[in-house]
């Protein structure tokens, strides 16, 4: 059996976390056994004990590629493939592996970010080299997001597709439903749904802002709105009407996708936004900034682009328009046309494992 080392700064239930998980769970495992490596606890740690893993902690302090070496020279002999996804502390993982002789060194890419001032531009160039020069293979969720992170190297990146649990996905008028009578939400009701961790790079500001506007001109208007993080408590603040609902952290996504209208998606920058492809599988139309990667776009006609730069009158007109045209029978056939994407699991778990198979066979 094959034993993978993933690198994570935490384990929880969000996006590119989930990503790792789709995989994990689909993977052969009986061949491929991933371990964990993460500098705290998080809410997925019993998860994926449960499915086999081993999970080291290593707290990011003063001293930390110090105690990084050190573990890895303890357990270099269980490991020869070590696949990074901490941003941030990337380039200094590697190089370590590197010195201590870990053979195969990935580097995963799950952001392209184009807000970045120009210091920290220049902070990330620099710190960027350690992962270009130490890495062995280069992964990425899309090809904006390895010619973000690789600039030097994106050409030899290999591309994960995001892929999900499709079936999980698939639209179900019962489910809708249960869901909306539980979120007490009228099933006349019109409802803008929105996915995502509670911090800048999602934009929820801008949410609010284009909700309290839009609820003041519709009464039959709701939102609900998944997700922790450090700004939840300033939104609560700033939506004006309880039907801006937030639902906190959620196992119930694809029921809550079910009972929603529209996928509002202004994200100030994104690798690829997986949570815009499992809106797409649910039938949903996705309006997303022109900051998410085209790549997102499943080809089912339910995704659609505006410019951040556009007034919020206009993104209110397109979600109104959106909203007004909305054809449940439309909805339906396009969450079963989804499943026949590149995005489908079972098509990347194989890939994924056909992957490091051939690293240990070399």
């Amino acid at each position: 059996m094959i034993r993978v080392l993933q690198v994570y700064p935490q384990l929880n239930n969000a996006g590119t976390e989930m990503v790792i998980m789709n995989l994990y769970r689909n993977i052969d495992r009986k061949m491929i056994q991933f371990d964990f490596l993460v500098q705290k606890k998080g809410e997925l740690d019993e998860n994926v004990k449960k499915l086999g893993a081993r999970i080291f902690y290593i707290e990011n302090d003063q001293d930390y590629a110090e105690k990084i070496k050190e573990f890895l020279n303890e357990h270099k002999e269980e490991f020869k493939i070590i696949h990074t996804h901490v941003h941030r502390e990337m380039g200094i993982v590697l190089k370590v592996a590197a010195k201590v002789g870990i053979p195969y060194r990935i580097a995963h890419s799950h952001n392209a970010r184009t807000d970045l001032p120009k210091v920290m531009k220049f902070y990330k160039m620099i710190t960027g080299y350690n992962i270009e020069r130490y890495a062995t293979h280069f992964v990425a969720c899309s090809d904006e997001a390895a010619e973000w992170l690789f600039p030097r190297k994106y050409g030899q990146a290999v591309v994960w597709k995001n892929a999900i649990e499709m079936e999980r996905f698939v639209y179900s008028d019962e489910v809708r439903n249960e869901k909306r009578k539980e979120l007490d939400i009228p099933l006349s009701g019109k409802v803008v749904c929105h996915v995502g961790r509670f911090a800048e790079q999602k934009n929820h500001k801008r949410i609010l802002m284009i909700l309290n506007d839009l609820m003041k001109k519709d009464k039959e208007l709701y939102a609900v709105l998944v997700g922790v993080g450090p700004l939840l408590d300033e939104m609560k603040k700033d939506a004006t009407t309880s039907k801006i609902k937030f639902l906190g952290n959620r196992t119930d996504v694809p029921e809550i996708l079910c009972a929603s209208d529209i996928f509002l998606f202004p994200s100030l920058y994104e690798g690829l936004g997986i949570v815009a492809v499992e809106a797409q599988t649910n039938g949903m139309y996705c309006l997303a900034s022109e900051n998410v990667p085209k790549s997102a776009n499943l080809g089912t006609g339910r995704f659609g682009q505006l410019s951040l730069k556009e007034s919020n009158e206009l993104w209110e007109d397109r979600i109104e328009t959106i909203l007004n045209d909305i054809e449940m029978k439309k909805r339906k056939e396009a969450s079963l046309k989804a499943l026949e994407t590149e995005y489908n699991i079972k098509v990347i778990s194989k890939n994924v494992q056909k992957f490091y198979l051939n690293l240990e066979s070399k």
